[in-house]
């Protein structure tokens, strides 16, 4: 049995970890598709999501879309991606290495 120690570090890792996940993933989704802004590429996730979570094969966002909204992180994961999107767009590598002071100031809110 885990200890509350493991279960509590463990649930927010998997929390920093799905909306890093996620957030890279609208901003992959945002260019692949020509989205001018992460709120549209977000829309049209999200008006997609209730019939594409139940596909065998939906694409890779709708999974993580679902850990994020299971884990009450989905809100964090759309400010993560409107706050790196800049990083990505400007070649930054950096985006991608970890997580940024700006998420975990988000963490707080």
């Amino acid at each position: 049995m885990a200890s509350i120690w493991e279960k509590t570090f463990g649930k927010r890792n998997a929390k920093k970890n799905v909306t890093r996940e996620l957030s890279e993933k609208i901003i992959e989704y945002k260019n692949a598709y020509g989205y001018e802004t992460i709120a549209e590429a977000v829309v049209q996730v999200g008006n997609s999501y209730e019939f594409a979570k139940d596909m065998d094969h939906a694409a890779p966002i709708y999974a993580v879309w679902r850990s994020a909204k299971e884990l009450n992180v989905l809100d964090m994961a759309v400010m993560r991606a409107i706050t790196e999107q800049d990083k990505y767009e400007n070649g930054d590598n950096n985006a991608a290495d970890g997580d940024t002071t700006s998420s975990g100031a988000l963490a707080g809110v």
